[in-house]
């Protein structure tokens, strides 16, 4: 298989762009890759509308003491036309019920790393679709030189992420099955705030490749997506001091007393280990 496409998605069902915006991150997707080997993997963090998934299917995922129940074959199709999710390559949907309000990022997506086929990923928002040519088949053709390739996002503003910025990112990355599972996967210790999912696995892999200098990394303007209508989790995330709850936990776990600060954290400067492709 050429590639494994993972998706993070989460509809809240009240949100009047997000729906269209999925869609068309899917039609792009399917319109590049007829003649690829793809599959595209639903990692669901408990969407609204999407509840009657987890009545639809008795085939379910343990992932660290959490049910995740898994569309896949038959049931997926069923389902995918009675939705109108008429997406040949979408051949799992991952859904992880919200019993309460937090963001479970992580622990689906790990779920979906696990179910991959292909020894190369691509990572998605269900809003960041993309805006370059080409871009799968560019995602796949870097991955045979570099474990790791970040891609730029576009704001709504039209401005595009240079290198020199230090944002961290969780969507438009592709990587190689086996890093991103050596390196430690995503923390689902991030549920607890509901926050620095993207910081954790930056820090995660950012190490990895400290300690493996023959493993390469890039950023890449080859592949773009637009961030079209991102902040969908945290209205309905409540902990308002998160932010704060966050450093604190991130320098328990990983020894960095200020996760955002590029001083404290190295994987924030790009040019500290990713090749510049821009």
């Amino acid at each position: 298989m050429d590639l494994s496409i993972i998706i993070a998605h989460y509809d809240p069902g009240n949100h009047p762009k997000h729906l269209n915006s999925f869609h068309k991150t899917l039609s792009i997707i399917q319109k590049e890759t007829l003649k690829k080997s793809i599959e595209i993997i639903i990692a669901d963090d408990g969407s609204v509308p999407n509840k009657d998934i987890q009545f639809s299917t008795k085939t379910t995922i343990n992932q660290n003491g959490k049910e995740i129940y898994c569309l896949s074959d038959n049931q997926l199709n069923t389902w995918k036309e009675k939705r109108g999710f008429n997406y040949s390559n979408i051949k799992h949907w991952l859904y992880l019920p919200k019993t309460r309000p937090l963001m479970a990022k992580a622990r689906i997506a790990n779920a979906a790393i696990l179910k991959a086929k292909s020894k190369k990923l691509l990572f998605l928002d269900d809003d960041n679709y993309f805006i370059s040519k080409n871009s799968i088949t560019s995602m796949i053709n870097l991955l045979e030189n570099f474990q790791l390739v970040i891609g730029q996002v576009q704001d709504k503003n039209g401005h595009l992420r240079s290198f020199s910025s230090n944002r961290v990112q969780g969507t438009t990355f592709g990587v190689k099955k086996n890093t991103i599972i050596n390196a430690g996967l995503f923390g689902e210790w991030t549920e607890e705030i509901s926050c620095a999912v993207d910081s954790d696995i930056w820090w995660k892999l950012y190490h990895y490749f400290q300690k493996l200098p023959e493993l390469k990394a890039c950023y890449s303007s080859e592949i773009k997506t637009l961030d079209s209508c991102s902040k969908r989790w945290k209205p309905h995330i409540k902990h308002f001091f998160r932010h704060r709850a966050a450093r604190k936990l991130f320098h328990k776990i990983h020894g960095c007393q200020n996760y955002r600060d590029v001083n404290k954290n190295p994987s924030r400067a790009k040019s500290n280990w990713l090749v510049d492709l821009t």
